[in-house]
């Protein structure tokens, strides 16, 4: 188990829009399950593709209304990798330039 079904579950209990899923999805769909390095990947897809990842994959999800969005001085990402067992560790980027 893992990859799909463990983003389906933190959209779900997390209650949080599809879209903000993408990059998540897209590393997925792009490289496969690559375990907790997908971080890296998925960072790498956001600081390139803003919040348009879903556009970049078959059945992806864009945001709403089409309001694309780079990655602006400021911004935070928040990432959460999960490993075997009960681990869990999740890291706050802040963008320190535009992309």
């Amino acid at each position: 188990t893992g990859g799909r079904a463990v983003i389906d579950a933190i959209e779900s209990n997390l209650a949080l829009p599809p879209h903000y899923l993408e990059p998540s999805r897209l590393s997925l769909w792009k490289y496969g399950n690559v375990s907790s390095a997908s971080i890296w990947y998925e960072l790498e897809l956001v600081a390139e593709h803003g919040n348009t990842c879903g556009e970049h994959r078959p059945d992806g999800t864009p945001p709403p209304g089409g309001a694309a969005r780079r990655l602006r001085r400021g911004d935070r990402v928040w990432q959460i990798a999960f490993g075997s067992g009960f681990k869990c560790n999740s890291a706050v980027w802040q963008a320190l330039r535009h992309h």
